[in-house]
């Protein structure tokens, strides 16, 4: 099949995304960020629900600066577009789950020009990788998760979609192939998940 001739198969009934190193090039220093918090290991979000709520809120201020600096460059992955028209040919509704802030998803959608059905951010807990965010997804559109395909570049979004029982696809970059083996497919960009969402899960 030819990708002029590609056509979403039937299986699918939804496609959710992660933000940051998925729809976008990575540009966030997380090492920098950690190094400003003072969290060298760990989960940086769960770490600062433990924090004492001015500590917290200082926190959080230095992570949206962070997020705010990272928007100046912000650079879409190459295939974004093409593969968000895909989806869109096809009729299937489109999530961002991310652990981004609101306003950073706002400001991404307008530089795309083009919407998503449901956004999800860091203000919906638990966040990733645990599944409620994923099956809430779900919930709303009234699909089976496993009619779902979560695509991240990350292991908490593989982690999160695979015990929501939805498909998985991980956007390989040179720091993250560890995480490969724990998701359904592993792309090394974007427009290869046109060929995944062409097909019958297991019928690549």
């Amino acid at each position: 099949m030819k990708r002029s001739d590609a056509r979403v198969h039937a299986h699918w009934r939804g496609v959710i995304f992660d933000m940051d190193g998925t729809l976008t090039v990575p540009v966030i220093d997380f090492a920098a960020m950690r190094l400003r918090l003072g969290i060298p290991t760990g989960d940086i979000l769960h770490t600062l629900r433990g924090w004492p709520d001015d500590r917290r809120h200082w926190a959080l201020g230095i992570i949206e600066e962070i997020e705010d600096e990272a928007l100046d460059r912000l650079v879409f992955q190459a295939g974004c577009l093409e593969l968000l028209d895909f989806i869109a040919s096809g009729g299937l509704p489109m999530a961002i789950l991310t652990r981004n802030t609101k306003r950073t998803v706002e400001i991404f959608m307008a530089r795309l020009g083009r919407r998503f059905d449901i956004v999800i951010t860091r203000e919906f807990e638990p966040v990733k990788p645990a599944p409620d965010s994923a099956l809430y997804i779900c919930g709303r559109w009234q699909v089976a998760p496993g009619q779902v395909l979560l695509v991240g570049d990350y292991r908490d979004d593989i982690l999160c979609g695979r015990a929501a029982g939805t498909l998985t696809c991980l956007l390989k970059n040179p720091h993250n192939e560890s995480y490969a083996e724990l998701a359904d497919y592993a792309v090394a960009g974007l427009g290869e998940v046109v060929g995944i969402l062409s097909s019958l899960p297991g019928h690549r």
